[in-house]
């Protein structure tokens, strides 16, 4: 139906994103498997090390998911299922680890604990629970506000104890959205980068992706490499199709129930001991954060912002540059990606369904592995743009794009279409009518999805690991440096830029926030 109010105009605008898909996502992908695919690349693949390092990311990631279901199905709980003054606040507080930087987390994790826990598996699990917990709660909490609780009470009313009406009623209605989420906590957690660098201890916690980038960033040996992005490939995949093999037989519910209000002492001391274990877990390791950038052994102080100007160093480059170069190249990946996504957008609505599988594509691929085929792609000859500082801004924008397309198509093809006929019948022209029906509601989600975006490049670390050079490193990247220096201001200065991060992520979200409901009121 969306075909047919397309302008001519717009037809075939499907062209240029499918051009630009090809050129700077498929070819640089080519690219990599043609330089790497040889007799020793299959060598490495085969090798027990490469081997070693992926059953020690699934053991990590497994206890991810444990302690991450344990954490946040409580927490689902009460949130989905019950209703009280503060519950919209609650929800997306716990949202907000999600969309931090994940050097942010690690940093957060680091003063949080200091010497108390060393750096390992325990913090590097934590940590990935913190990130994870958002997951959990939403994915699980959604499919929790429709189970019919009549069931629990027919149960509970036959003599069933609690645990007993939970394990027989609730967790199989629950199947579904559980294995979803345990899914998708594995796959973040087993090809995590920046927690893995900053938390880990360099022999057992070790990643998939880490050994990755070591391998191009460091080894120069692409061999090595691909058969890293091929193992982890080969892992998410199965993750994924073991997922829907479990849950293909799940029933979906269609109807969301009413929340219940709170009755009962033993109820309500749940809820609130649950909202405040939440509160703490969220809030503690943001707080840390603030308070190491405004403290010292001497006591609070606020040095550390104002030596943010002077600090440099000729390995780690000057804080205050790396600020801005985040800022500009959050700033191109933004435009890069809303206009992309729009004419993506646009693609879907003349049913060029293959742009969108083009586009979706980045899902699969890890950042580093497609920031290195971009590398190697456009770095000789007439193709390098190396100089041109538009390969981090293109591979966070192939990053985006995702979720870009994910925030414009659904909006797109909720307007009325009848508003672009009421356009036609007064006589407007076909691409004024279509702007008229169609503008407002494109124009606003062209903004939103601009704004996540940025948001993705501010805190994006592995491709801009692999991408900047060492004298213009981006905020992650020099947050990473500094927490490697040893000494009290390396840390407060990796502090103060990560409060900085903090509060234009958020920002940038509570635009892309209000402008999605100012959209849906239209």
């Amino acid at each position: 139906m969306l075909a047919q109010h397309l302008p001519r105009g717009l037809k075939w605008l499907w062209v240029i994103p499918a051009l630009l898909l090809l050129t700077f996502l498929i070819y640089p992908l080519v690219k990599l498997a043609a330089t790497a695919w040889s007799a020793e690349m299959l060598s490495e693949l085969t090798d027990s090390t490469l081997w070693e390092v992926a059953l020690l990311a699934c053991g990590q990631a497994a206890l991810s998911v444990g302690l991450s279901l344990l954490v946040g199905i409580p927490i689902a709980r009460v949130l989905f299922t019950y209703q009280f003054r503060g519950r919209g606040f609650i929800l997306a507080l716990v949202t907000v680890p999600f969309v931090l930087p994940t050097v942010v987390v690690a940093l957060g994790f680091r003063s949080l604990f200091g010497d108390a826990i060393p750096n390992g598996l325990v913090l590097v699990v934590l940590a990935h629970v913190y990130i994870n917990l958002a997951v959990v709660i939403r994915l699980i909490g959604a499919q929790w506000s429709t189970v019919d609780p009549r069931m629990e009470v027919t149960a509970a009313t036959l003599g069933a104890n609690p645990f007993r009406v939970f394990t027989t009623i609730t967790l199989p209605a629950l199947r579904n959205s559980i294995v979803l989420a345990a899914s998708v906590v594995f796959i973040f957690s087993f090809s995590s980068l920046g927690i893995v660098v900053v938390l880990g201890d360099g022999s057992g916690t070790r990643t998939l992706e880490q050994v990755l980038l070591r391998s191009t960033s460091v080894l120069l040996d692409f061999p090595a490499a691909l058969a890293a992005a091929i193992l982890q490939l080969v892992v998410v995949s199965l993750v994924f199709v073991i997922s829907a093999r479990v849950s293909r037989d799940e029933p979906r519910a269609t109807v969301v129930l009413e929340r219940k209000q709170i009755s009962g002492r033993k109820t309500r001391l749940f809820v609130m001991l649950t909202c405040i274990v939440a509160l703490i877990v969220v809030v503690s390791p943001i707080a840390s954060i603030l308070w190491s950038s405004i403290s010292s052994s001497g006591g609070i102080t606020l040095k550390w912002w104002s030596e943010l100007v002077s600090t440099s160093n000729t390995r780690i480059g000057s804080p205050i540059a790396a600020l801005g170069r985040s800022l500009g190249l959050a700033l191109g990946t933004a435009v890069l990606a809303a206009i992309l996504g729009g004419a993506i957008a646009i693609a879907v609505m003349s049913k060029k369904g293959f742009v969108v599988t083009l586009a979706l594509i980045p899902l699969g691929i890890s950042a580093v592995t497609l920031g290195l085929g971009i590398l190697l792609a456009f770095s000789r000859g007439s193709l390098d743009l190396r100089g041109t500082g538009a390969l981090i801004p293109i591979t966070h924008a192939l990053i985006a794009v995702p979720i870009v397309v994910a925030v414009a198509t659904p909006s797109l093809r909720n307007v009325d279409p009848r508003r672009y006929f009421v356009a036609l019948s007064l006589g407007a022209a076909p691409m004024r009518a279509w702007w008229t029906a169609f503008g407002t509601v494109f124009g606003g989600v062209m903004l939103a999805a601009g704004g996540l975006a940025a948001a993705v490049s501010l805190g994006e670390f592995g491709a801009a690991t692999l991408l900047s050079r060492t004298d213009s490193p981006t905020v992650p990247v020099q947050i990473a440096r500094l927490l490697s220096k040893p000494g009290e201001s390396a840390f407060a200065t990796a502090a103060v830029l990560s409060v900085i991060l903090i509060i234009l992520t958020m920002t940038l979200l509570l635009i892309v926030d209000r402008t999605a409901s100012r959209k849906v009121l239209t």
